[in-house]
């Protein structure tokens, strides 16, 4: 009888000393794809936010969120959420942003799922990404102009590769089922040092920009049926059995 061995594809200390690394193959075609390949979708895609995000049932896992957007219409963006601005950056979440209008419009059932942007954007949390060498008046006038219309939207957030409570992506692969996250709604929900280390990465200060953006921006009244989280026991999307079954 001929005997078969079985030896792992990929032995943990390879796979280790391959992570953030690529060969020179897979170097070549990715200089070259952008000749070669259409990305289309992409090409919409024309609003870059820097926020922090928190898990509705575990409010101790937040991490820092850089959000890159396409205007679908003026009531509906569709947001790529990574993990830092840098070109190696976790693609860990995707955020559908809409319009107050919209959100009214949505029966109660779907209402839950979403978070309003209101105390973030007026707190002086939710920033614009610019360019180091773009003037900071014109960043300054550019990004009030965008938050005067995202103070007054709504978001649904859904976390495909997890934090943890140190707000960093340490599994080595998106794990688990989707999470679905939620916004800060008022002070002392925020983790502190976790803000000053968004602040200090990108040169800021959200203390002044919350004092800028008074009486300049002013959302309207959450309205009723988003932030479920705060009013009870969080919606959250978790495995039910081995077959892979999940339910809210």
């Amino acid at each position: 009888m001929e005997e078969h061995t079985t030896t792992p594809a990929h032995p943990t200390h390879q796979l280790k000393a391959s992570e953030g690394q690529t060969s020179s193959g897979t170097a070549a075609l990715a200089a070259g794809a952008s000749l070669l390949q259409s990305f289309k979708p992409l090409g919409g895609f024309c609003e870059a936010f820097c926020g922090l995000h928190v898990y509705p049932d575990h409010p101790k896992r937040q991490y820092i969120a850089f959000h890159y957007c396409h205007l679908i219409d003026e009531d509906r963006r569709q947001c790529l959420i990574y993990d830092s601005d840098s070109v190696s950056a976790k693609l860990v979440a995707v955020e559908y942003i809409i319009s107050e209008r919209l959100f009214k419009s949505l029966d109660e059932n779907e209402k839950k799922y979403w978070h309003s942007h209101k105390f973030e954007v007026e707190s002086g949390m939710i920033v614009q990404v610019a360019k180091s060498m773009v003037p900071e008046m014109i960043t300054k006038a550019t990004e009030l102009t965008a938050l005067q219309i995202l103070v007054n939207t709504y978001g649904k957030t859904i976390q495909l590769w997890p934090v943890d409570e140190h707000g960093e992506c340490s599994s080595r692969v998106p794990s688990g089922p989707p999470q679905l996250l939620a916004s800060f709604t008022r002070d002392g929900q925020v983790n502190l040092d976790l803000l000053a280390k968004r602040d200090k990465m990108l040169g800021i200060s959200t203390q002044e920009k919350r004092k800028e953006r008074e009486g300049k921006i002013q959302g309207n009244p959450v309205a009723e049926g988003a932030d479920q989280w705060e009013k009870g026991k969080p919606w959250q999307i978790y495995d039910e059995d081995t077959q892979g079954a999940v339910r809210l």
